[in-house]
């Protein structure tokens, strides 16, 4: 109870107050009615994180990640942010707001997730493309199974990359769901609360261009890279940790299979071993729905000894 009875109120907010389930009506009134104006206290800028150097004595690349999860228009629901307005949850007000943040970051390498099949084609790819961005796009498994209204309303992974530093190779989509069922021998459970879960990655195999190496050195003389970048998106639920880490040691499987594969036919004339292969980098970026002391984080960084390559 606000406990607002004989409070003088004007006489439209008493007129809410007084009809039924009137504290409800007169908060939603009051929350709805605020106006987005110029704050007096700014957001906190968000820091980068510098995680290497260039090294002066060798050639290097040079280039920026970005990760944002957008927050799918069909999860952002009163129910679920009862604190926010209507026309803050609305999707045409919070998509311009995540594109000026994304354009004002400028970064080389854009990795979304929760993004509507519908919005990636119509408005992102769209968007991003005038700003010298091309990009890759997979929905989550369900996409499948729908008629193609339905479809473009389901969310999936996209990265996107600046094409004058990068050129795309090769794109991967890893399906938690079916990589689960590939695997599923003996394990019967496991498959039974991993298979409804229809979560996916998607990994895009880059090549740097001339316009991503460090001018300092000669071009011509540098070498073909390569780069894997990869973008994940895990279970939500608190109740399905298990799901989670069952989901994260596949994604790692997968980005180790592709890493061997495509570093051998990067270099078809090596002897298959591990140690043959070039090293491949890998970016992993994702919602990974996990706090950072959790042990399923702990687990994407112990894989870093079995991958030949450096995971950032």
């Amino acid at each position: 109870m606000l406990g607002l009875k004989g409070n003088p109120l004007p006489s439209d907010l008493l007129t809410i107050y007084e009809d039924g389930n009137g504290t409800q009506r007169l908060l939603t009134q009051l929350l709805d009615n605020l106006h987005a104006g110029s704050p007096t206290v700014m957001p906190p800028v968000r820091p980068w994180l510098h995680l290497a150097h260039p090294e002066r004595s060798k050639p290097g690349a040079i280039f920026s990640l970005m990760c944002y999860n957008v927050l799918c228009d069909k999860y952002a629901t009163r129910q679920l942010y009862g604190y926010c307005p209507s026309w803050a949850l609305d999707w045409e007000y919070r998509r311009k707001g995540i594109m000026d943040e994304i354009i004002n970051n400028s970064a080389d390498i854009i990795c979304l997730q929760e993004v509507e099949t519908e919005q990636y084609f119509n408005f992102f790819l769209l968007q991003l493309k005038q700003q010298g961005y091309d990009g890759v796009f997979s929905p989550k498994s369900r996409a499948k199974t729908m008629g193609e209204h339905e479809r473009k309303h389901v969310d999936g992974c996209a990265i996107f990359f600046r094409t004058s530093k990068f050129s795309l190779v090769k794109e991967h989509l890893v399906e938690f769901n079916q990589v689960a069922m590939a695997n599923a021998e003996g394990c019967e459970d496991m498959l039974n609360r991993v298979m409804t879960k229809d979560n996916i990655g998607v990994i895009a195999l880059l090549e740097m261009r001339e316009g991503c190496i460090d001018p300092s050195f000669n071009s011509e003389s540098t070498p073909r890279q390569l780069l894997m970048v990869a973008n994940a998106h895990i279970h939500w639920d608190p109740e399905f940790c298990d799901v989670k880490l069952i989901q994260i040691m596949m994604l790692m499987k997968e980005l180790k299979k592709f890493q061997e594969e495509e570093s051998h036919s990067f270099r078809p004339g090596s002897s298959g071993s591990q140690n043959d292969q070039p090293a491949i980098p890998l970016l992993l970026a994702g919602d990974f729905n996990s706090l950072p002391e959790s042990g399923r984080l702990y687990l994407i960084g112990s894989f870093k000894s079995s991958l030949n390559a450096p995971l950032q």
